[in-house]
């Protein structure tokens, strides 16, 4: 698994990303930095040029269905390309260059890099040095192939067994077990020098609605969330470079705003919980939240007036009423100008955009300026590897279990043979969930 392309990410600019450079960006600039979108294209087309040269988006987010993603030498010459944009910019800022690769069902990448088994087959296993590993090797396929951020991991707690949304994305219903595997994974992608993203604040858990297609809603106490779903995030806060937000309506932090867009609810997470990177909205695109705003620009707007520092403009909905719909070049140039006059006439302060914009720059700064050159005469050597083989295997293995029918024995099944009956194909690859 070898090629001859050269990759850079040599030290982008002689100064570091700070306040220094904030003062010195458009407005227009500014708000592009705020925006993670996808596009159309296995390799750098005239999408991607005017997304990242024109409106400056500040991150680009791969999807299967529009990225092709079909080996790592086609994903590490499309995130080349993309830097290449972004280095020949005004100011050569880095993008930040994202996938969902959680494992098990989740998971953009999968030609020609390794399956890892999902959070509940780790959480099966019972080992957190397993998990801590798992996520290091997770990190280093992504970051042979230029891709720096990862949206996991999941530590929503699976409380409701009938959840619609997290099941096995879940490490289990324990909120200690998915705080101690989720600090595992943390410390793993950070080994890696790949951004985590802890997801879905304020918890998906207990909910019985798909926010791809409408609004969940949980109606519980302050108390009783702070003692199940909000634990892991208050725990692992600290440790964590990102937090995505979640669609969801939860009374007892805010009654009339969904998560993404409510102030209250991520002014708990700055000031109670204490968290101080950077917080992604999830898709804006779901129905979710679009049936508080009913457009994307309107929701871009109070995401960010909310406390959202990264407005995910990405991805496509599979399911429900509008089902196939997603932004184009043209939407997410609106978009972009929707916010920009936003802040224009007030309605956005530009102080608020410039909080949003130093966190990113920042998280940039902590893990994008100082990468040095990258050649990709080994780095193919680092991804599906027989080490990373064998620790999937081993996961599996350990996560697999039987019960015979009226007896309590239990089995592990890591030496018998097993056959699987099941209605219909799966394939995770056209999934859309964050």
């Amino acid at each position: 698994m070898r090629w001859n392309i050269f990759f850079s990410l040599s030290v982008w600019m002689s100064c570091c990303f700070g306040s220094e450079l904030l003062e010195k960006m458009s407005l227009e600039e500014k708000v592009g930095q705020v925006l993670m979108v996808h596009f159309h294209g296995e390799a750098v087309n005239d999408d991607a040029k005017t997304l990242i040269q024109n409106v400056k988006v500040g991150g680009v987010i791969y999807y299967n269905w529009s990225n092709g993603l079909r080996s790592p030498k086609q994903v590490f010459t499309l995130s080349s390309g993309l830097q290449k944009l972004a280095k020949e910019n005004r100011f050569s800022i880095p993008l930040l260059i994202a996938a969902d690769q959680e494992g098990g069902v989740v998971a953009r990448l999968q030609s020609g890099f390794t399956h890892f088994p999902g959070n509940r087959a780790l959480g099966e296993a019972g080992d957190l040095q397993l998990a801590k590993t798992a996520a290091f090797f997770m990190g280093e396929e992504l970051q042979a192939v230029g891709i720096n951020m990862n949206l996991a991991p999941v530590v929503d707690v699976n409380s409701n067994p009938r959840n619609p949304v997290i099941g096995v994305r879940s490490f289990g219903d324990s909120p200690d077990m998915v705080t101690a595997f989720g600090k595992q994974f943390l410390e793993g992608f950070k080994q890696a020098q790949i951004i985590a993203t802890l997801k879905h604040f304020p918890g998906y858990g207990d909910v019985a609605v798909d926010p791809h297609e409408d609004l969940p809603v949980i109606r519980k106490s302050k108390e009783a969330l702070e003692s199940v779903e909000l634990l892991p995030f208050a725990k692992l806060s600290s440790s964590a470079d990102a937090i995505m937000t979640a669609h969801i309506l939860v009374p007892a932090l805010d009654s009339e705003n969904c998560s993404t867009l409510s102030e209250k609810t991520l002014t708990y997470l700055r000031e109670t919980i204490g968290f101080q990177g950077v917080i992604v909205a999830d898709s804006l695109v779901m129905d979710g939240v679009l049936n508080k705003c009913h457009s994307v620009d309107e929701a871009s707007i109070m995401a960010l007036n909310a406390g959202c520092d990264l407005l995910c403009l990405g991805g496509k909905l599979l399911v429900g009423e509008h089902a196939g719909f997603e932004l184009t070049t043209a939407d997410v140039q609106r978009i972009h100008g929707a916010l920009v006059e936003a802040v224009k006439n007030g309605r956005i302060p530009e102080e608020k955009l410039n909080k949003a914009v130093t966190r990113i720059l920042k998280l940039k700064d902590r893990y994008l300026s100082s990468q040095v050159k990258l050649q990709s005469t080994n780095y193919g050597d680092r991804i599906d590897t027989p080490e990373h083989r064998a620790l999937a295997q081993r996961i599996a293995s350990l996560a697999l279990e039987s019960v015979e029918k009226h007896s309590t024995k239990v089995a592990r099944l890591s030496d018998k043979k097993i056959f699987v009956v099941a209605p219909g194909e799966v394939d995770p690859m056209g999934w859309t969930t964050f």
